[in-house]
C-alpha cells in the first residue's frame, strides 16, 4: 500500500510538471511555474521517503515501523480533519440537491479511505505480534528521542520547508489583522519558516532551547488563531482578505469560509494542545541529550 501511494505521489508530481508545457485557455501568473515546481519536489520527496520506508518494512526495520506510524498519523489527522470540513460545510448558492449528494460522497471516498488505512496501519503497527517480528529484527541502536518528539519534529520540518511554496506563490500574510502583501509577506514566511526548521532540527537533536522554543511557538500559533477566530473585528478582517483574494481566481467557488475558519481553529487549537502536552511530558529525554 505504501508503495502504491508513493508510486501514485510520483505520477501527481510528473503531471503538475507536464501541466506547465500544457497551454491553458487564460493567462497564468507569473509565480505558477515556480510554485508547481517547487510543489512537485516536495510531492517526490515524499514519494521517495515512502518507497524507502517500505523498502525497511520489507527488512523489518525497526526505524522503518516508527516512520510508518509517523505518517499513518499525520495521515489519518489530516483525512479526518478534511472528511468532517466537508461533510459539516454548507453548500454553494446554486448547488441542486443532487449535485451535493454527488459532491459529499466523493469526499467521503476522497478521504475516507486514507483514513481507513491510516487507521489500519497505526493498529497493525502497533499490535503486540508485529512489535515482535521488528524487535527479532537485526538490533539496531535504541534511540532516545520519543515517537512524540520525532513527529513534532518531522512537522516542524515539513512546514518549513512548505514556506517557500507561499513565498513562490506570493500568497498575503494575515497577523493580528493586519495583512501584508509582496515582499514583506515573502519575508515573514522565510522568518517562520527558518524558525520552524530550527525547531524541527533541534527536537530530533534532544536540544532544551529547541523544546522551550517549540512551546512557546504553539503557544503563539494558539493565541493568534484564537483572536483572529473568535474576536469580531479581526475576524472580519481576516474574511474580507480572503475574499478578495478568492475574487482575483478566474473560477472562484463560494464557499462558507466562516465554517472552515471555525473548523480551522479546532484542529489548530488540538494540535497545538496536543504538541504542548507532549513537549511538556517528555522533558526529561531534553537537556543536553546527544543526538542519537
Amino acid at each position: 500500500m505504501a508503495i502504491l501511494g508513493s508510486i501514485f505521489t510520483l505520477l501527481f508530481a510528473s503531471m503538475a510538471v507536464a501541466s506547465l508545457f500544457i497551454e491553458a485557455p487564460q493567462p497564468r501568473p507569473p509565480e505558477f511555474g515556480p510554485f508547481v515546481v517547487v510543489g512537485a519536489v516536495l510531492f517526490v520527496a515524499l514519494a521517495a521517503i515512502g518507497i524507502w520506508t517500505s523498502v525497511g518494512l520489507f527488512r523489518l526495520r525497526s526505524w522503518a515501523r516508527t516512520s510508518i506510524l509517523v505518517f499513518a498519523g499525520f495521515l489519518a489527522a489530516g483525512s479526518l480533519f478534511c472528511l468532517l470540513l466537508a461533510m459539516a460545510m454548507p453548500m454553494p448558492q446554486g448547488f441542486t440537491a443532487g449535485t451535493e449528494q454527488t459532491f459529499r460522497r466523493t469526499m467521503l471516498a476522497t478521504f475516507g479511505i486514507p483514513l481507513i488505512v491510516a487507521v489500519w496501519w497505526l493498529v497493525q503497527f502497533n499490535a503486540r505480534s508485529t512489535k515482535a517480528a521488528f524487535a527479532s529484527a537485526i538490533p539496531e541502536v535504541a534511540s532516545r528521542r520519543p515517537l512524540s518528539i520525532a513527529i513534532i519534529g518531522w512537522a516542524s520540518l515539513f512546514g518549513g520547508a512548505s514556506c517557500v511554496l507561499g513565498i513562490l506563490a506570493r500568497m498575503p500574510v494575515f497577523l493580528f489583522g493586519a495583512s501584508f502583501t509582496g515582499w514583506t509577506a515573502g519575508v515573514i514566511y522565510a522568518l517562520f519558516g527558518a524558525l520552524s526548521l530550527f525547531i524541527g532540527k533541534g527536537l530530533l537533536e534532544l536540544r532544551e532551547e529547541a523544546r522551550i522554543l517549540a512551546i512557546g511557538w504553539f503557544g503563539f500559533s494558539f493565541v493568534h488563531a484564537g483572536l483572529v477566530t473568535l474576536v469580531p473585528p479581526l475576524r472580519q478582517r481576516l474574511l474580507e482578505s480572503q475574499r478578495a483574494l478568492t475574487q482575483t481566481q478566474a473560477n472562484p467557488i463560494a464557499l462558507d469560509q466562516g465554517t472552515i475558519l471555525n473548523w480551522v481553529f479546532v484542529f489548530a487549537t488540538i494540535v497545538a494542545a496536543t504538541a504542548i502536552w507532549f513537549l511538556i511530558r517528555n522533558r526529561g529525554a531534553f537537556g543536553g541529550a546527544e543526538n542519537t
